[in-house]
């Protein structure tokens, strides 16, 4: 007899975490994303120059199952230590606030985690679902895909646009800035606050990145929501304003551009879930960051339990 096979919408870090204990207990997997490759808001935006972070900045780890995982990555050379001067800032003035806590990166760049991940995974990529049935998809060119059980690893909207019913909290959007300026500063990243921008940092401090003095902004939630449909050059200006209100030395700007994810993270943080996942029947299953605390060991934690809880009802 074959193996069941598991179509599982989604290849960020919670898909392919899932996809990854499904193929070790032998079930046949494939992953679908509407992307170009993996990693969701944990890949990397390529440019003239480089690349850059514009999703997920660095991820810590506290679990005794991620920290495992965080070492064998190491180990792999996929993922590595990143320790930044850190600040507190508000508009005019910033404080060096270090700590003890351990921050990794993908290496040499953070997509780089996500292809890792993704290496022995059979993933079909900009393939949009738009329709989901018992033990199917409909795809956007009319394709339509099989199998015994359905996992929707992609963000809480899209979830819910599939299966409306389906009660789902909501995802914050994100406009993200990168620009490259010509002057040092005296921090590489800083949380801010009575600002647009909720954080910044020199993306090219990071370990394995190399060249131009790189830095990234994340918009607030708040302020992202209320300009969430203005046009990228005019949430570009209004960032960049933003950033020399917060960086102490100022600059020029040598180059710039934005990304907007409609949906970045849970409006509300909740860690306190029992699975991190949720087992909806017996053909459809959902995981993902937002259901785990919104940050990427959250999303490999859904996706690792998910994966688990299948591959011990299905084999």
């Amino acid at each position: 007899m074959s193996s069941p096979h598991v179509l599982i919408i989604g290849a960020g870090i919670s898909g392919l975490a899932c996809a990854a204990i499904l193929a070790d207990h032998g079930l046949s997997v494939t992953v679908v994303d509407k992307a170009r490759g993996p990693g969701g808001r944990a890949s990397s935006k390529r440019l003239a120059q480089g690349t850059a972070d514009l999703g997920a900045q660095y991820f810590t780890a506290r679990d005794p199952a991620f920290c495992a995982q965080v070492d064998q990555w190491a180990a792999q050379g996929c993922v590595a230590q990143w320790a930044p001067r850190l600040a507190t800032a508000t508009p005019g003035h910033w404080t060096p606030s270090p700590d003890q806590q351990i921050r990794w990166v993908g290496a040499p760049k953070m997509g780089a985690l996500a292809h890792a991940m993704a290496g022995p995974i059979h993933i079909t990529p900009e393939s949009r679902v738009i329709k989901v049935g018992a033990g199917t998809v409909e795809l956007e060119d009319g394709q339509t895909l099989s199998a015994d059980h359905l996992v929707l690893a992609c963000p809480a909207d899209q979830t819910q646009a599939l299966i409306p019913d389906l009660p789902l909290p909501a995802q914050a959007p994100c406009w993200a800035l990168w620009m490259d300026i010509d002057s040092e500063q005296p921090f590489d990243a800083a949380f801010v606050k009575d600002s647009p921008i909720g954080w910044i940092a020199q993306d090219s401090s990071k370990p394995g990145r190399a060249g131009s003095n790189r830095w990234v902004a994340h918009a607030a939630p708040e302020w992202s929501q209320q300009h969430l449909e203005v046009s990228a050059d005019q949430a570009a200006q209004a960032l960049i304003q933003a950033c020399r209100e917060v960086l102490p030395s100022s600059f020029e700007v040598l180059a710039h551009g934005v990304h907007r994810w409609r949906y970045a993270r849970p409006w509300a943080q909740d860690e306190n879930r029992a699975q991190g996942y949720l087992a909806v029947d017996h053909q459809l299953s959902v995981c993902g960051d937002y259901l785990n605390g919104g940050r990427v060991e959250g999303a490999w934690l859904s996706g690792h339990h998910c994966g688990l809880a299948l591959a011990d009802a299905l084999t």
